[in-house]
């Protein structure tokens, strides 16, 4: 074969040569051309090469039809000065990512895939121009495609870098192209000629005409919701979910990972990767930390506090558990973390709850709550513990209270209040996260933001395990829940009474929803070097999910909080103009946590 007749260009790539050759790039030329496998075919590239570069030993040689690779033929290292060694490697479509077409939020199949030609997306003008309801004719013999919609014409022709709009000359940057024997035209011109918005998704090869990429690569499903409503919210069809999620039926499940866009156009979660997310460190007027000590020798909480030690302005240490006669029991007291906090100038706060078992005990909070004897004994109990440890004041963390007792639980913090207010004492409530004062919910009713703001000096907003082990799979703190939640705080509570919660972990399920448990930021790291995969970013949601498959082959789901999740909170909490934050817990947290908070003043 007379290879001299193509055009060719050699390159210069990393310490080798490589020679392209660029071929004709009509259909009947790639039949004629099929048999360079062969090896007379071989030899005789070979031979040509050694006549035309006797001086140099290249790597490749590429065969382009436009800008296709029809296929590759790769020179084996180490060979010698008489034989070339080649091996052929034809590029399919798996070796590339493929350029795929959204058309009103619509992916388009075509038989014939889009190229990139001069910096511009060719892509195969029948399937586009149909697909935006034009009407296409093709003049074979001049090789014109005629397109029209409504009462605009467009005449377009093979290698000729113009066209005409009703008759109006206009110029192209890249000519339209018979590609394997289609016309491939530059889509940009098209649709804009149609005015149909266009924009290209270099990420994720998308070309995007009247079209925004999906926020979201997957949708946790929620109650009421069915693949068919699921389906229209994003707009795909059924028969695309069940394709992608591998589907044999209708039936999905509440907490279940949908896949709503094809695998091949997610850009790790259809969002920005971690990496790209900046962590901006962010300056509090409160930094508190809560601390645990669960057995003798455990100073996870301890240790955290003395690394940190210069951007925390609090600690509320998690030691004194209510009992049914109004006064407290101390489990293990932190002595270490109460001398090291007055040491470097961090407050205290003796942590008050009705946890027993590792659940909050809701009969004994309310025995005592609803008892005013009881009531009052709890505050003397109180008051007599902080000081006889040294403590600045309280942090009441009672949970799982019946609505019913709504108005007891006021009293409480106002008799507090009344009690170590005038010794100088603070009386913090950390309260359930809501976006609505629902008085008659079991969880949130008791807690009646307008009044607990009113007595206490501040208000702890718990706003994380939105999702929790027990329940469906989800994010711990979904950027747009916390900000619902926030949104309502601040007008029942003065934002300079509150400090919003912050998790430092996560939690791990099966996909279906069961055996849930608590992890950390670290423990997905070690899950990944374990199990392999990547971590992904969810940004409708703003935080990071990992999917694994266990030692025992069930497919599981990890939604957690890390250093870039927290970003955007702490973001919140400064425009909201709240005192600050309040992290559950010291010890769970990695040493990236604490890249978006500033040292203390």
């Amino acid at each position: 074969m007379n290879w001299e007749k193509y055009n060719q260009r050699l390159v210069y790539e990393n310490g080798e040569y490589h020679l392209i050759i660029y071929l004709p790039e009509d259909a009947e030329f790639s039949k004629e051309f099929g048999d360079i496998e062969s090896e007379n075919q071989k030899l005789g590239l070979e031979a040509y090469l050694r006549k035309v570069y006797p001086n140099i030993k290249i790597s490749s040689v590429k065969f382009m039809t436009g800008s296709l690779i029809a296929f590759q033929l790769i020179f084996q290292p180490g060979f010698s000065d008489t034989a070339y060694g080649a091996t052929t490697q034809k590029v399919s479509s798996q070796q590339t990512k493929p350029i795929q077409i959204r058309i009103n939020n619509r992916y388009v199949e075509s038989d014939a895939p889009p190229v990139i030609d001069n910096g511009r997306v060719l892509v195969p003008i029948r399937i586009v121009s149909e697909s935006l309801g034009a009407v296409v004719d093709w003049d074979n013999k001049d090789k014109i495609a005629i397109i029209t919609k409504d009462n605009k014409t467009i005449y377009l022709q093979a290698n000729l870098p113009q066209a005409y709009i009703n008759g109006k000359l206009y110029f192209l940057d890249t000519s339209p192209k018979v590609i394997n024997g289609r016309l491939m035209v530059p889509i940009r011109f098209v649709s804009e000629a149609f005015n149909m918005p266009v924009d290209w998704d270099h990420t994720s090869k998308t070309v995007l005409i009247n079209s925004d990429l999906p926020k979201v690569s997957d949708y946790v499903v929620k109650k009421g919701d069915s693949l068919s409503a699921i389906a229209l919210k994003f707009g795909v069809t059924v028969s695309d979910l069940k394709q992608w999620n591998n589907l044999s039926s209708d039936t999905i499940y509440v907490g279940q990972l949908i896949r709503v866009v094809p695998p091949s156009v997610i850009i790790d979660g259809s969002g920005p990767s971690l990496e790209d997310i900046e962590v901006i460190p962010y300056q509090f007027d409160t930094v508190l930390g809560f601390t645990v000590k669960y057995y003798e020798g455990h100073l996870g909480s301890h240790n955290s506090l003395k690394t940190y030690n210069g951007k925390i302005t609090e600690v509320a240490t998690f030691t004194h558990g209510m009992k049914e006669d109004g006064t407290l029991a101390v489990d293990y007291p932190q002595t270490e973390t109460l001398s090291y906090s007055d040491q470097k100038g961090i407050k205290s706060l003796m942590l008050i709850h009705n946890a027993q078992g590792g659940s909050f005990h809701r009969d004994l909070a309310e025995n005592v709550l609803e008892n005013p004897v009881l009531r009052d004994k709890l505050v003397q109990s109180v008051l007599s513990e902080i000081e006889k440890y040294g403590y600045d004041g309280v942090e009441v963390d009672i949970e799982g209270i019946g609505a019913d007792t709504r108005a007891e639980y006021t009293s409480f913090i106002k008799e507090l209040k009344a009690a170590l207010g005038p010794k100088g004492y603070i009386v913090s409530a950390t309260v359930p996260a809501k976006t609505a004062d629902y008085i008659n919910d079991n969880w949130t009713g008791a807690y009646d933001y307008k009044a607990i703001g009113q007595h206490a000096d501040r208000v702890v907003i718990m706003t994380y395990d939105e999702h929790w082990s027990g329940g469906t799979p989800g994010p711990v703190a979904s950027y747009d829940w916390v900000e619902n939640v926030i949104n309502f705080a601040v007008k029942e509570i003065p934002p300079k009474k509150i400090l919003m919660g912050i998790a430092a972990y996560g939690y791990d399920w099966t996909l279906d929803g069961k055996d849930g448990k608590a992890i950390t930021a670290s423990d997905v790291n070690n899950y990944v070097k374990q199990y392999g995969g990547k971590i992904l970013w969810n940004d409708t949601f703003k935080v990071p999910y990992y999917r694994y498959k266990d030692e025992k082959g069930k497919d599981r789901i990890v939604w957690f909080e890390n250093a870039q999740s927290t970003q955007f909170k702490l973001k919140l909490a400064k425009s909201k103009g709240l005192q600050g934050i309040a992290i559950w817990r010291l010890g769970l947290e990695n040493s990236e946590f604490w890249s978006g908070i500033s040292p203390k003043k």
